[in-house]
């Protein structure tokens, strides 16, 4: 069963969902979170509860965004 992360901007902030992937249909939510972009706090917890509920490699991509962040200008 593969899942998906859908973000959406909603007023001020964002929402954040993750739900069974599907072609055609419904699918319920499996987790549901809306967050203030600016709040580091809010970014942290978004990111523990993705490597909790569906294992993503949230280190992984941090250190990989860390290491393009670092030499941005010279592809």
């Amino acid at each position: 069963m593969e899942k998906v992360l859908i973000i959406k901007k909603e007023g001020g902030g964002l929402k954040a969902k993750v739900r069974k992937k599907v072609t055609r249909g419904y699918a319920p939510d499996d987790y549901v979170k809306v967050l203030n972009p600016n709040d580091f706090n809010d970014l942290a917890l978004l990111f523990e509860d993705l490597e909790v509920i569906i294992g993503a490699p949230v280190e992984r991509a941090f250190r990989k965004w860390k290491e393009k962040k670092e030499r941005f200008p010279f592809f």
